[in-house]
């Protein structure tokens, strides 16, 4: 998958690792509730025939890798719950061809919702599949620390933080340190750390009063808007040295080509 290059550095892959496996937790959720219902169904459908014993073994299977997600969340447990989803649809398949073979009728409504939950997970395996050395080996110290100062972030008041402003739907905040600043979002679920120069080439119109900012990320595409009042102060803050917000777009094209520093500052 193509991303902005600055998702490489060091304090980038760190925040990046964090909140992927955020996001696993939460796939295990996902799973879990699956293996739920799926254990559910096997109980009712045992009563009919002892082959259905096989969605009653799927669905506890679906129970432990999900539970295991939330516990260590990494690779090869995303890699498992999307082995344990595609035999869950694989076995829905089976019966209703076995249904088919007996009654004659097959009912391929019931293989939609396992479909969709099988292509979920794998497009989730496929997506994250570059992260997978960034997910699994980074240290839990720096996880925690990491953890940590989001958090303080996101509890921020803004009122007395006249540094740190936030997006329309309030969904991201952004901490301006000296060159570079923090972007975080209120789940979690994306957090990276961008300079001067970069934040500007995401400016989708550096002329409007409004900005909207759009990054590659290494997860998918990060599109962020921001009001009249954040957009000036990070216009200020833009402009505060080497990268003013209004600019030619010939200045903006030069400021591709530099090789900015990219060091988190607290």
């Amino acid at each position: 998958m193509k991303y902005d290059s600055f998702f490489d550095t060091e304090e980038n892959k760190t925040l990046t690792a964090i909140c992927t496996r955020r996001l696993i937790r939460n796939i295990g959720i996902g799973g879990i509730i699956w293996g739920m219902l799926n254990l559910a169904i096997g109980i009712e459908a045992i009563q009919v025939t002892m082959l259905n014993a096989g969605i009653i073994i799927l669905g506890v299977l679906m129970l432990i890798t999900g539970t295991q997600a939330l516990r260590e969340p990494s690779f090869e447990i995303l890699k498992a719950e999307t082995i344990v989803v595609a035999l869950l649809f694989i076995w829905n398949v089976g019966i209703s061809v076995l249904n088919l073979m007996a009654t004659g009728r097959m009912n391929a409504y019931i293989l939609i919702f396992p479909l969709i939950i099988t292509i979920a997970f794998a497009n989730y395996y496929r997506k994250l599949g570059h992260l997978r050395e960034q997910i699994d080996s980074i240290e839990p110290e720096k996880i925690n620390a990491t953890k940590q100062m989001c958090k303080e972030l996101v509890k921020t008041k803004l009122k007395n933080e006249p540094s740190v402003i936030e997006t329309k739907n309030r969904r991201c905040r952004v901490k301006f340190m000296d060159k570079t600043a923090l972007f975080i979002q209120r789940d979690l679920m994306r957090a990276f750390v961008g300079t001067k120069e970069e934040i500007y080439l995401a400016i989708k119109n550096p002329y409007i009063k409004s900005f909207t900012l759009q990054f590659n990320h290494p997860v998918g595409k990060l599109t962020y808007y921001f009001d009249r009042k954040n957009s000036e102060k990070l216009k200020t803050w833009l402009s505060s040295e080497s990268t003013p917000a209004d600019e030619s777009i010939e200045t903006k094209q030069e400021i591709s080509t530099a090789q900015p520093e990219t060091v988190l500052s607290n």
